[in-house]
Parts: C-alpha cells; structure tokens; sequence
C-alpha cells in the first residue's frame, strides 16, 4: 500500500496524492475565470429546456417596464454556468470522470442582466476521498457580472472526481484541459 506521499512506480499519482495536493490549497482563491456573455438565445433555450417562459427573462419590451427594467437571466441558469466556469480554475487533466453532486448555501444577490459578462472567483472549501475511488472537492463560489459590485450568484458547489489511469498531479493556475484522445484500454 501506498503512503499518501508516494507515487506509482511510473510516476502516476494516486488519490491520496491528489487530495494531499488540494488540501494544501483550502482557502486559496482560485480565478478569475475567463468571461462568458449571457446571449438572449442561450437565455431562451434554457427557458425551452425548463419550460419557465416568464416574460422577465424573454420579453425584453415587457421587461424593462418591470422592476429591473430590462430582461434577466433565469436564477438557475445562473447556476448551471458554475460547472463550466469553474472548470476553467483548475487542473483537471488527472481526471478520468467529473460529476456534479451537490450544491449547497445557493443565493442570488442581485440579478444578471440578459447581455452581461459574468465570470467565477472561488476558493477551495474542503476535500476528502470517497468511497468507489471517488475524490470530494467542495468549491465556494461567486459569480459576478461585468460592472455590478454584488454576486449574481453564490454557492458551494461539490463535485466528485475520478482518477485518470496515469495521472499526475495538478499544476497551480488555469490550464486548458484536453482529454486524452488515446482509446481507454
């Protein structure tokens, strides 16, 4: 059995390694991430795809004589955006499988306009290996739009990684992440 700061004969890391790795950063922030624009077509697809058509977020004329006089993104789309930004704070060539498992102490403080840029800042909350070889890693994250001073969204966001056959450990600092193209054997 291998210590926690060992590695495989071939150099690879194994979880123990990895959660060593992201123990080592709790607290450090992560970020920004790179801005991604709120497009209206993005904004009715997700409308399509939830079957919520309130006219706040679709019908920009309604919209602007309602309270925050222009149409706004749907609160949950917000959320859906989290994975995908934060994806862009960390190393994640290690992994072989990336799952969504929970998100906790979710809030809106203020709304995101229809059009804006947002990005995520976040920091790493927490970590520990679980069962089925699975490694926990709980982000705290806000999003924030281009030019407003509160958050548009807040959560802590947990997501359950696997070890890729091989891997080796992070590197600090965002790094575009390409799967392996390499058949799995």
């Amino acid at each position: 059995m291998l210590w926690a700061s060992e590695h495989t004969e071939d150099g690879a890391a194994t979880l123990p390694d990895i959660a060593e790795w992201f123990t080592a950063r709790i607290g450090r922030e992560l970020g920004p991430s790179p801005w991604h624009t709120v497009t209206p077509e993005d904004v009715r697809r997700f409308a399509d795809a939830t079957h919520d058509w309130q006219w706040i977020h679709l019908d920009g004329e309604q919209a602007r004589s309602g309270p925050y006089g222009r149409p706004v993104a749907h609160g949950f789309y917000t959320l859906s955006l989290v994975p995908h930004l934060t994806s862009t704070l960390l190393d994640l060539r290690w992994t072989s499988l990336g799952l969504n498992y929970r998100v906790d102490r979710v809030r809106f403080p203020a709304v995101l306009p229809v059009g804006a840029r947002v990005r995520a800042l976040a920091h790493v909350k927490s970590v520990r290996v679980r069962p089925r070889d699975f490694l926990e890693v709980v982000l705290a994250v806000s999003v924030t739009a281009e030019g407003q001073s509160a958050p548009v969204c807040t959560v802590d966001h947990t997501r359950l990684y696997r070890l890729a056959p091989g891997a080796r450990l992070p590197v600090d600092g965002p790094v575009d992440f390409v799967p392996d193209p390499r058949p799995a054997s």
